[in-house]
């Protein structure tokens, strides 16, 4: 079992296969997981729980190279052979659903994307309850595509409900706190409220720069939300400030050429020239 042509195992090559993601080498982790994925489906067949963690892995990395057809096609084998592994509420099938929702989503598929999202809902209700800050990540990304679809009152009904678990669950200055006040900042913003988002963007830009610090590129988006509310509320100096501010940090951390750096010096650019 020990002698030198022994080929490496599949639970090496999913390990090699999170370093490269950690690296931002996506292709070469595509390889080591469909290198573990084959070890895995002769070993064990096409039901195992590693083939079934094979493809959620792999078609995530498809996500993370743009390709969406691929991460769907293996979601979707994922999910078929999880079916059959698995019984109705596991949380594995469960986190399947959502995983493929999300992409459903990202392809425009709206309908089906809430199908698979609710079904994961419901899943986790009957595993954990109603009041886990699991469910509460299936709420709040339902809330986004309920948003992305135009249903604000929908959106603002699950964004509320999520941050009301997480607030009481993980504390009222928690990051997943700050992501969903956010989010329903951006709702309110949509509505016309415009105090009611400033407010929200402030206090997530709050939460987030005392969790990661104020250099952080999370923050410089928090800050980038702000400003654009300021902006529009005629507080030109204060949003040129934020903007400022939001495009250091992302210059330097992401560089000049980073879709977010672009997007914020284009806000930036998109105010008026100072006087004098």
């Amino acid at each position: 079992m020990s002698g030198q042509g022994r080929a490496i195992s599949a639970e090496q090559l999913r390990a090699r296969a999170q370093a490269a993601r950690e690296q931002d080498r996506p292709l070469e982790a595509w390889e080591h997981l469909q290198a573990a994925l084959e070890a895995d489906q002769q070993e064990h067949g096409e039901t195992h729980p590693s083939v079934i963690q094979d493809l959620n892995n792999l078609a995530t990395v498809f996500q993370e190279l743009g390709d969406m057809g691929g991460a769907r096609q293996h979601y979707e084998m994922a999910l078929e052979r999880a079916q059959r592994q698995y019984g109705p509420t596991d949380e594995a099938l469960a986190i399947i659903h959502n995983n493929l929702g999300g992409v459903l989503q990202e392809l425009g598929h709206f309908a089906d994307a809430r199908r698979h999202l609710e079904a994961a809902l419901r899943m986790l209700e009957a595993a954990r309850g109603t009041d886990d800050v699991i469910v509460a990540s299936i709420v709040n990304n339902l809330g986004g595509l309920a948003h992305e679809s135009g249903d604000l009152q929908g959106a603002k009904a699950y964004y509320d409900r999520a941050l009301e678990i997480d607030e009481r669950e993980r504390g009222p200055n928690d990051p997943h706190v700050a992501a969903e006040i956010n989010n329903i900042a951006g709702v309110l913003r949509d509505m016309g409220d415009m105090e009611g988002a400033r407010a929200g963007y402030q206090r997530a830009l709050e939460i987030d720069e005392a969790a990661y610090g104020a250099d952080s590129p999370l923050v410089a988006i928090r800050a980038n939300n702000l400003a654009g509310i300021l902006q529009y509320m005629g507080d030109t100096d204060g949003a040129r400030a934020l903007f400022e501010r939001a495009q250091r940090v992302l210059h330097e951390a992401r560089g000049e050429a980073h879709p977010a750096t672009q997007l914020v010096q284009n806000n930036l650019d998109s105010l008026p020239p100072q006087s004098g």
